[in-house]
């Protein structure tokens, strides 16, 4: 197996199982590695951590379950995480926004935003009292780009 056979392995392996909050030795485990090398391999192709990668994906699945009505506590265990303490604190690193407002889908959260020149092109950059909620590139207008973070 190569290392991109690798990489694709443990990435449908945490899109299947990311409920189950997967540690470094079982995904190490999945392609057969040890962690340390895993770990190296994995941040290499990817660009970030296995657990940022994870957080992400856990990001994604509360997201949704919440804007379905589910209730902060029954998110949190769905997406197995300990409690609405951890959620609480992946919400607010990774989107500067609680899961309360996250359900509440911003609404009474000032969110405030910009248009910046960067590498890859113009991107559109927006930001709440606790940081950077939104980083998207423009590729089909400044209009439409607001428009799709005012429906997140």
């Amino acid at each position: 197996m190569n290392d991109y056979d690798r990489i694709a392995a443990v990435i449908r392996h945490l899109d299947d199982h990311h409920r189950e909050q997967p540690d470094l030795a079982r995904l190490a485990g999945v392609v057969g590695l040890t962690q340390y090398h895993f770990h190296r391999l994995f941040r290499s192709w990817a660009g970030i951590t296995p657990k940022d990668f994870l957080q992400c994906l856990t990001l994604a699945h509360v997201r949704s379950l919440l804007r379905d009505g589910d209730s902060v506590l029954d998110a949190s265990i769905e997406a197995g995480l300990s409690g609405p303490g951890r959620l609480h604190d992946l919400c607010v690193s990774l989107e500067a926004a609680s899961p309360g407002e996250i359900k509440a889908r911003g609404e009474g959260l000032r969110i405030c935003y910009g248009f910046a020149a960067s590498p890859f092109g113009e991107c559109l950059i927006a930001e709440t009292s606790r940081g950077i909620c939104h980083l998207a590139f423009v590729d089909d207008g400044p209009e439409r780009s607001v428009a799709r973070l005012a429906a997140q």
